[in-house]
């Protein structure tokens, strides 16, 4: 079941209200420009979909611009296969997109998803960036996800006539993104919405589907967002930081009245967000019980499943089998909620205060990566036995051996070591100091794919 959000009716709708937007007087002569230079592109008949703007072309605007006949935009056949590249190759091959940081993995969102941020920002003046090249980028880092069920958020402030792209090139993307990108985009967080944006969704509003717009939610300000994304894993751009101060500032209500917040006791029976130590001396148990009772459930009913743990249940019954287990009530999982189980292993991992593979741990990891072949394994079995703490070695021990049997069936799941990867890396381990970086998130899934490729060899032999 697709997962929506529980927000206004608006919102639900995919529509867009005036109480939406929050343009303040430091924006408003900015956000004047880019509506003025819509509506001129809108009047111009602009919007019909030709090929971005070229680094050397001129401004979209410009009158004197000859017609062309419409271009579509396609990712050229000598592009490399995203199925090869690694996210450093990507980033190589793109040094040029890369080095501005518009486009950032960070992470898993609340409910399991990955991430993937856009900074407006960090976009260059038209004339330094070829957008053609810029789609083509994000097209192929969307590839390495797109077969899971994803979240994208897009910092709005920032944008400005000289480093928009034409609301052509909008058409365009919105058009050449495949059914699968559009079906598997599960939400869309536009932080600090403008008039602008309400331009835009004007213009697209008629090719924009009911589930779509349901997707679309409208973020005021960075505490609204904290909800679904985990903020200390996204990179925020200090200006977008600086503009969120201001609007928070000027949103404060006026009463000073003081408000008294009594801290709740922390129930004996919590398991979400408890370490794994405070759990073992609790339980007595060294596999927590809803890491055994999802992972049992599994083995018994969904390694067939395509696509298992791929997919999101809807945000409500995640929440109620999480609340059943921190109240320490039997819970049972039925075969037709197969999602469900992935999804609440997923979030108990996520939701560890220390990762399964611990923040100690992070730059170990980060150096294994780097190893050759023939020196990681006795590094991973090294930093297994004497690195890690009793309690986290035998959990990822019996996660990892599970994850193989996983992909014992991936012929019928589909989900090989490498996609495994992708959904558990985030889930296992993170930086504590460090919001994460496509390089970043490429190791820790690298290393994750090493880890189930390689289990027998690595915890056969360190844990004992």
């Amino acid at each position: 079941m697709e997962d929506t959000d529980s927000s206004g009716d608006h919102r639900r709708s995919g529509m867009l209200l005036d109480e939406d937007f929050n343009v303040y007087e430091e924006q408003k002569e900015t956000d004047e420009e880019l509506s003025k230079a819509a509506l001129q592109e809108i009047a111009a008949g602009d919007t019909t979909g030709s090929a971005p703007t070229s680094p050397t072309s001129q401004p979209e605007e410009s009158k004197e611009k000859p017609e062309r006949p419409p271009v579509p935009i396609r990712v050229s056949s000598r592009q490399p296969d995203p199925n090869v590249l690694s996210v450093e190759q990507l980033e190589k091959e793109y040094a040029d997109i890369a080095r501005y940081k518009i486009f950032q993995l960070a992470g898993d969102d609340l409910t399991g998803r990955p991430v993937i941020a856009f900074s407006a920002c960090r976009l260059p003046v038209r004339n330094l960036i070829d957008h053609q090249k810029l789609f083509n980028f994000l097209k192929l880092m969307l590839d390495q996800y797109v077969e899971n069920d994803y979240t994208i958020v897009y910092f709005h402030y920032g944008l400005n006539s000289q480093n928009k792209p034409s609301l052509k090139w909008l058409l365009n993307i919105y058009r050449e993104l495949e059914r699968k990108y559009r079906k598997n985009l599960k939400a869309l967080y536009i932080v600090h919405p403008s008039n602008f944006i309400k331009i835009i969704f004007n213009m697209f509003y008629p090719l924009i589907s009911t589930k779509f717009g349901r997707k679309i939610n409208n973020i005021k300000k960075l505490d609204e967002l904290a909800p679904h994304i985990r903020l200390d894993q996204l990179d925020i751009p200090k200006e977008v930081r600086d503009h969120d101060e201001k609007i928070t500032v000027r949103m404060k209500p006026s009463n000073n009245s003081s408000i008294f917040h009594t801290k709740l006791e922390t129930p004996k029976t919590q398991v979400f967000g408890i370490s794994l130590k405070t759990l073992k001396e609790r339980t007595g148990e060294d596999i927590p019980e809803v890491v055994r009772s999802t992972v049992q459930f599994i083995e018994q009913n969904a390694l067939d499943v395509e696509g298992i743990f791929r997919r999101s249940p809807h945000a409500n019954s995640v929440k109620d089998v999480s609340q059943k287990y921190n109240h320490g009530e039997q819970v049972t999982f039925s075969s037709d909620e197969v999602h469900l189980p992935a999804a609440i292993l997923k979030k108990f991992l996520r939701e560890l205060p220390d990762p399964l593979l611990t923040f100690e741990l992070y730059d170990q990891v980060m150096d294994a990566c780097s190893l050759p072949e023939e020196e990681r394994l006795s590094f991973t079995q090294d930093m297994m036995k004497n690195s890690m703490a009793e309690e986290n070695r035998i959990i990822l021990s019996y996660l990892m051996h599970f994850l193989q049997k996983v992909v014992d069936h991936s012929s019928a799941n589909r989900m090989t070591s490498g996609s495994l990867a992708i959904v558990f890396g985030p889930n296992i381990l993170w930086s504590r100091s460090e919001a994460s970086t496509l390089t970043s998130m490429s190791k820790v899934n690298s290393f994750c794919k090493y880890l189930i490729d390689n289990t027998h060899l690595i915890f056969d032999e360190s844990v004992a």
